[in-house]
């Protein structure tokens, strides 16, 4: 490489700022069009328009400085944006809720060297117990030292996502059980929505494939809106502040989506709406939290708390129940499983069908085929569904490659022979499209390689935040992860060990009969049927940068005319 041009040189991060990049340029009102002739003095003139007020989240949605933009989003999601809630006068009136992943117990676990249950327990003792938050103080310029409260209640996200796999299985087995043709169903394949940094890619630059994303929210988004309004129903979903800790920073850009707030479930009112979940850390910023306030998270105790706040009811206690059994299978992989569970149910409600698992190009990529084997009469092998696992950016667009419509030309072609070979081209390619598109009927698709546990906002093998106690074996962040992984199947064994003497309930721990009476519990609790609950909706996010915009010559004169020095 020439020393004029080195590595340095080719970063194009823009550094994130509160100001926008692309400011609203705004003119002064044009004078009345009563009297042509009319001039007006200098002094008065018409004030200058007050620029368009524009919130962090349609900043997001506009594409033009997507790297600015959401490091802005990122930045104001953080665990200061925490403590001063916590430590704001109207804490006092409002619950603090503390949603944890099992990804980020299983990095905390491996960082500390200890177990994922331990982990839990300590992650409650820092959130809720008395050696925890709630012996610090928070100095501010608006109130001072000011006392920070602890939080009321810390919930797993294994409880959503027993619900988001039950409701993700229906979703497609209604879709294979639906006559080609009859309704309006989801178009093949169906891919998952729990990945937010892949919805937001779709979104932005794959709106073709915006049908295809599953509508069932992710487990994060369940589990908020049920903490929204079920645990403080009198105070309005205000009364409530759900803090999510989560592998990645993407899920920040999840928690700001405008379908996941009030809004998207609640009456209509003039009041602005509230988010499902209000702010999201990430695992290293829930050791930040604790060292700004000098508290060493690995000296917390590794036991359970002696109470946390009780639920008022048998509904209400079902949100604090331990979640469903994780997966010791490596298998399942470390992002919930959705794959694994949906193929077991087929299989569970198909009579004499099997599983053939044929693996991808790498790691990250496999099939997964139920089939009916050919039976003694002669008949062939019946493919009954093709799903697929899909991780990682590159295998990613490997797959928007293959879902994707074909092109047409956009040129003519000269003569009738050149344009009906374009016509037999263009038809074999929609079609090649068509038959790569319906041959899966559902794809887990995450952005991160490998899963959920190498997500951005976990502990690296040679984080200095945390100074890992047990990374001095670990020589790469391949191996941590694979270590983290460890610790995310053992949970599961720890869990089996304690409960029915390690005998699993239901599909994959999901048992569907607890889930739909839950389900049917919180519609009558909130008058909210389970469609406004548990489903969302995305959109295409227009991008107008670098198109070309029809311009009024005649105002586009106007308004050069009327700058400093006349414009010209």
């Amino acid at each position: 490489m020439s020393a004029i041009l080195s590595a340095d040189d080719l970063n194009d991060f823009i550094s994130p700022g509160v100001a926008c990049i692309k400011p609203v340029e705004t003119l002064p009102a044009a004078p009345p069009k009563d009297n042509p002739y009319e001039v007006i003095l200098e002094d008065k003139a018409p004030q200058t328009l007050t620029p368009a007020q524009i919130s962090l989240t349609d900043c997001l949605a506009c594409s033009g400085c997507v790297t600015s933009a959401e490091a802005v989003l990122v930045s104001l999601q953080s665990h200061n944006e925490v403590l001063a809630n916590l430590a704001a006068p109207s804490s006092k009136d409002k619950k603090f809720i503390a949603l944890v992943s099992p990804q980020t117990r299983a990095s905390l676990a491996v960082t500390y060297g200890v177990t994922e249950k331990q982990v839990g327990w300590m992650i409650e003792q820092l959130l809720c117990g008395s050696e925890g938050i709630r012996t610090a103080t928070l100095e501010s310029e608006e109130n001072g030292q000011s006392k920070i409260r602890g939080f009321d209640l810390v919930l797993d996200t294994n409880i959503a996502e027993e619900i988001a796999l039950h409701y993700a299985a229906e979703e497609l087995l209604a879709s294979l059980s639906q006559p080609a043709g009859e309704g309006i169903s989801k178009k093949k394949p169906i891919l998952t929505s729990a990945c937010p940094g892949f919805v937001c890619y779709l979104e932005s630059t794959q709106p073709a494939l915006i049908p295809h994303l599953s509508t069932l929210k992710s487990p994060q988004a369940i589990l908020g809106t049920a903490v929204k309004t079920l645990l403080q129903p009198e105070s309005g979903p205000s009364g409530v502040y759900v803090v999510g800790i989560m592998p990645c920073f993407d899920k920040k850009l999840e928690g700001a989506r405008g379908e996941l707030t009030s809004a998207a479930w609640g009456p209509t009112t003039d009041e602005a709406p509230v988010r499902d979940v209000d702010c999201v850390i990430t695992t290293r910023e829930l050791i930040s939290l604790a060292q700004s306030l000098n508290l060493d998270f690995s000296t917390l105790p590794r036991k359970p708390l002696t109470q946390q706040a009780p639920a008022s009811d048998a509904v209400l206690s079902l949100l604090s129940r331990p979640g469903r059994v994780p997966l010791t299978d490596h298998t399942a992989g470390t992002s919930g499983g959705y794959l694994t569970h949906i193929v077991a149910r087929l299989i569970e409600q198909t009579p004499g069908a099997q599983l053939r698992v044929e693996k991808g190009r790498n790691v990250d990529t496999v099939d997964y085929v139920v089939f009916r084997p050919p039976s003694a009469d002669g008949e062939q092998e019946e493919v009954i569904a093709r799903l697929a696992r899909c991780y990682g950016f590159r295998n990613i667009q490997n797959l928007v490659r293959r879902l994707k419509p074909a092109k047409t030309r956009v040129l003519p072609r000269f003569g009738k022979a050149q344009a009906a070979i374009a016509a037999r081209k263009a038809k074999t390619a929609a079609g090649a499209a068509g038959s790569v598109g319906s041959e899966y009927a559902y794809v887990e698709v995450m952005a991160c390689p490998g899963g959920c546990t190498n997500g951005g906002g976990q502990v690296k093998f040679n984080d200095e935040i945390a100074l890992p106690m047990s990374s001095e074996s670990t020589q790469n962040q391949k191996e941590w992860v694979a270590r983290v992984d460890e610790a995310y199947y053992s949970a599961g064994e720890e869990e089996e060990e304690g409960r029915n003497g390690g005998v699993r309930g239901g599909v994959n721990g999901v048992r569907g009969e607890r889930v739909e009476a839950f389900v049917k519990a919180w519609e009558g609790r909130t008058g909210i049927e389970k469609e406004k609950l548990l489903f969302t909706g995305y959109r295409q996010v227009e991008n107008d940068l670098g198109k070309t915009q029809e311009v009024d010559v005649v105002a586009r004169a106007a308004e050069l005319a009327m700058k400093a020095g006349g414009g010209w």
